[in-house]
């Protein structure tokens, strides 16, 4: 878990995004999130752990974050924050959510998860049972 450090608050104008796991049966997800300026490393991230960070948005809403992602047989690159558009999903804190079957981002003003993005995860092989 990767989270913000000196005690920011939401009335500090900041903008919190958290990216969380929620594949489910064990399904590590190698997440590296960065902007023009900013890369925030790679990170690995369990089931139910997340990654977070805060920024302040540049003037003129250019403010804008992607991420790669890699969580078995899915290697995926995608933006997971744009001023110009998240102003309609979210207020301070922006939630993302990755499932097996695709990204989904939390509209806060309307209370509900959106999928915004598809893919599949499927699982790896298991191993026979030995004899």
């Amino acid at each position: 878990m990767v989270q913000s450090e000196g005690g920011d608050s939401i009335l500090d104008g900041k903008k919190h995004v958290r990216v969380t796991n929620d594949m489910k049966d064990g399904v590590l997800i190698y997440l590296h999130c960065r902007s023009k300026n900013d890369d925030l490393g790679v990170h690995v991230i369990a089931n139910g752990e997340f990654q977070e960070w805060s920024f302040k948005d540049n003037l003129g809403d250019t403010t804008l974050f992607w991420c790669s992602m890699d969580a078995y047989n899915v290697q995926m690159s995608f933006e997971v924050y744009s001023a110009k558009t998240d102003s309609a999903k979210c207020d301070k804190q922006c939630y993302r959510s990755l499932r097996k079957d695709g990204a989904y981002f939390y509209y806060q003003f309307q209370n509900i998860w959106k999928k915004e993005l598809s893919w599949t995860i499927h699982e790896p092989p298991t191993m026979p049972p030995a004899f």
